[in-house]
């Protein structure tokens, strides 16, 4: 496929005594957003995981650019463009948000800090204002905002997004999506996993359906029957 960017296959992962991804197989397009939906324990955030290199694979390929990153540790899936923001966010809270924003390229010695700066600052304007204030401060929703502009500061290929929305409020929901429709739209490459459908269904181009270990039904969004008929084929 020409225009692919990431190619899984055959991917199998999991934790000591417990496997999770049996040999699962998707395609993430250059400029596209795909997520990843499931029940709880059904290995989207292992997926993520594998191939940002916090998971290390017991079978199969992924592919970056043509290139196999499969087993890298994530420093290197870091260099080859690979950038993950985690549930946990892991910011530094007793640092500054320019001072966190600062790390996510501190990896890149020939990174061009003012002009990234310039650009997170643009497309985050509540940060702009807040660029001294330490992190354990700010709301969540914040807090979100800032681990998303700290990965952009990393210039990733593609961004790993793992449960954006989750815990927020909604009017940070929406802050959220909003944020994930102007990356779309700037031609940032997502895997995105999300537990509220119905955002999900909002911000994604096409949806993957993981169960058993294995992708059970995937498909574009705008031909999907409905959001009932995914709840019933991620929970039936």
């Amino acid at each position: 496929m020409p225009d692919a960017l990431l190619v899984v296959e055959k991917l199998e992962a999991g934790y000591p005594g417990q496997r999770i991804l049996l040999g699962v197989d998707f395609v993430v397009r250059r400029g596209e957003a795909v997520v990843l939906l499931g029940a709880n324990g059904s290995g989207k955030s292992t997926a993520l995981n594998a191939i940002s290199g916090f998971v290390r694979p017991t079978a199969g390929r992924i592919l970056l650019d043509g290139r196999d990153i499969v087993g890298q540790p994530p420093h290197r899936a870091f260099a080859a463009g690979v950038v993950q923001v985690s549930q946990a966010r892991d910011l530094f809270p007793d640092l500054s948000v320019e001072d966190n924003l600062r790390l996510g390229a501190s990896r890149r010695p020939d990174a061009d800090m003012p002009a990234l700066l310039a650009g997170v600052y643009r497309d985050f304007p509540v940060l702009a204002g807040r660029r001294a204030q330490r992190v354990r401060t700010m709301s969540g929703g914040e807090q979100q905002m800032v681990a998303i502009a700290r990965a952009l500061m990393g210039e990733p290929k593609i961004l790993l997004l793992d449960e954006p929305s989750g815990g927020l409020a909604p009017r940070f929901v929406r802050e959220i999506a909003a944020i994930v429709a102007r990356l779309k739209a700037a031609g940032t490459t997502m895997l995105i996993v999300e537990q509220n459908i119905k955002l999900a269904l909002e911000i994604a181009d096409r949806f993957l359906v993981l169960k058993s270990g294995l992708v059970a039904e995937r498909g574009d969004v705008t031909r999907a029957t409905s959001q009932e008929a995914i709840v019933r084929s991620i929970y039936l």
